[in-house]
Formats: C-alpha cells, structure tokens, sequence
C-alpha cells in the first residue's frame, strides 16, 4: 500500500514513534511518503525518511507556562500558510496513495478526507477523547480544552490506535473503531542493560533554575540534562543532551523529569520509579502524570518542594514493586496495525 503518513513536529515523541513505525511498514513492503515540520522533520530527514514539508502547530511558553492564545493563533497562522503551497500538495496527492495515517497532524486528515481515503489515527492524545477518564476539578478547563483541540485533529478516522499505560477503558460509543495498546519502546531503550546505580537522572525540557536549587538541598547525586552545559557542582552533574543520555537512563535509579508520554514510558518499561513535573497549561502533561501516581509508578507535582522529593525518595521501594509487577509488550501495536491494515485493504 502507499502510505501518506504525517505528524506532529513539535517534541520528539511524535517522531520517536514514527521513527519505529515507519521502518515497520516498509519492511512490509509499504511505501511510505512522511509529512511534517519542525524537529521531527529534522530528525526524519536526517535518517534518510521521504519527507514532504509543511507548516504546523508549535508550542508557545510565556514564564514557564503553555501560552493557549498565542499558541492557537501562531498554529493557525502557520496551518493556513500551508495555502500557498497548494500546487505541491496537488502534486502530491497525485501519488494516488491507498491510506493515510495520521499522529496529530490535521493536514493529512483534512487530505484523506477530501481525496476520499481511509484513516487511521497512532498517538496516545486522543486517550481524552476515547478512553474513559477521570480528571481532577483543577484540570477540568485545560481538560476540556486539549480534548476538543485532539478531536478536532482527527474527528473522521477510520480507525484510532491510542497507546497509553496504566489501566484504561474504551467508551461504548467508540469500541468499534478503537484498539487500545501498550505504549512503543525504542530498540535502543530495549537494548540497554539496566542497572541501578547511586544517581538520578534529572531532565528538564524547559530551564527550571527552582528545581536546581532544592535539588542542591537533597542528599542525593544528580545528573541534569536540559541545560545545554557540561559543568559538575556539588552533588549535580551537567549533561548536554547527547549518547550519553540513554547510558544514563539506564543506569540511574529514578527519574525526575517534566512528564512527556515517551519518557515516562520508557521509565516504566526500565522500572525507574519516576517524579513527574508537567509544564504548566499543557494538559497531555498533567493527564500523563496523573496516570503515573494512580499507576503506583511514582509521583508529581508542578512546583515540587524539597519536601515533595523526600517523601519521592523514601517511597522509591514502594514504585519499584509496582513496576516490576507491570509488564506490558511494546509490540503489540505493530500485531494491531496489521489487523487494522488488513481491514482497510478488504474494505472493513
């Protein structure tokens, strides 16, 4: 089948999936044409992906903080400009290709839309939109708002594969056409031997200098990436981001880190207990920290106090124990998209 696949540009864990999925299906023999933008069109088109261009939504921060109104207005700014390279997309789509998948990429769901072709849907946002969920009074706004921005990405697919962790339902209304499935591990995550040594791993999308100072405080070592520097002070140790962040994964023995989906998944997989800090106004965040402190998996906060991360630490037994009792096959989403393609091509 020829594949139009596209995604989100904004963070590496769009890419990071599509980085395992993509190889997936052309190894079954699938041609597979990639649009994006932003970091994951860096990341894709360095390793070698067919990728086509375009412009999409970025996420805008005003003092550590997710700025909705400017991010709205910047993201539809730049979707629209998409526009003036409407020959390219009409040359594009004469490709004449079979299906198309998208992970929160609107572009390609408007395109399978008007070309009449059938969609499938691979991230773990539209757990809000989905999976039955409970949600914190404090949260209920961003809630509300982040699950209407999610369906409106992909309100028509033919079929929504979510990842997630921890337990989670399907509503009635949406059986039909959704299979829930454990969240993908990178080969290089697989492939690293796990180790519990005497440090934490601190990683911080977004320079948080409050964190820096409690963690002084802390009689513990710490090895921080996020900052850009190679620097040792104390009990904290400065990474830039680079190989030896995945050595560093492995061996740690906890985590401390703002709470994207695919760190927190590989955490689990490692069974590295994991204190989450969510960037504030970004929902997906909270909702994935959330799931980790009902999972038993650890715990989060987003002002942690040097209190917070005591009781983190004295709890890391309990976490450890409900992780080791959590196993979950990170191939099952690869056995699903088959059964998924496979009803596409016989017209289910």
């Amino acid at each position: 089948m020829k594949i139009l696949y596209g995604l989100a540009g904004e963070g590496f864990g769009h890419s990071s999936r599509a980085r395992e999925i993509i190889p997936y299906l052309q190894k079954n023999g699938h041609i597979v044409k990639v649009l994006t933008y932003g970091q994951a069109l860096k990341v894709l088109k360095k390793e070698g992906f067919n990728v086509f261009k375009i412009n999409g939504m970025h996420l805008i921060f005003n003092k550590n903080k997710l700025d909705y109104k400017e991010t709205l207005k910047k993201s539809l700014i730049n979707f629209l400009s998409n526009t003036k390279n409407a020959k390219e997309i009409y040359k594009l789509m004469k490709e004449n290709f079979d299906l198309c998948i998208t992970d929160m990429e609107p572009l390609v769901s408007m395109l399978s839309n008007w070309y009449s072709l059938p969609l499938i849907s691979i991230d773990n946002q539209h757990r809000l939109v989905n999976l039955n969920i409970s949600v914190p009074e404090k949260y209920q706004h961003d809630y509300l708002l982040a699950k209407h921005i999610t369906n409106l990405f992909a309100s028509r697919a033919d079929y929504y594969i979510i990842t997630s962790f921890g337990k989670a339902t399907i509503k009635k209304e949406y059986k039909r056409n959704t299979l829930l499935v454990p969240p993908i591990v990178r080969k290089s995550i697989r492939e690293l031997k796990i180790q519990k040594n005497n440090f934490l791993l601190v990683y911080l999308t977004k320079k948080n200098y409050e964190i820096i100072n409690i963690l002084k405080k802390i009689n513990e070592n710490f090895v921080v990436y996020g900052f850009n520097i190679e620097k040792r002070k104390k009990n904290l140790v400065f990474h830039k981001t680079g190989d030896d962040f995945l050595n560093d994964l492995g061996k740690c023995k906890a985590i401390i880190a703002t709470s994207g989906f695919t760190l927190i998944s590989e955490a689990i997989y490692l069974n590295k207990p994991y204190f989450a800090i969510p960037l504030k106004g970004q929902f997906g965040q909270a909702f994935n920290a959330i799931i980790l402190k009902n999972s038993g998996f650890g715990d989060y906060s987003e002002d942690p106090s040097k209190e917070d991360l005591t009781f983190f630490l004295k709890d890391m037994e309990k976490y450890e124990k409900s992780l080791k009792r959590y196993k979950f096959d990170c191939n099952l989403l690869f056995k699903t998209l088959d059964l998924v393609l496979r009803k596409v091509k016989n017209g289910k």
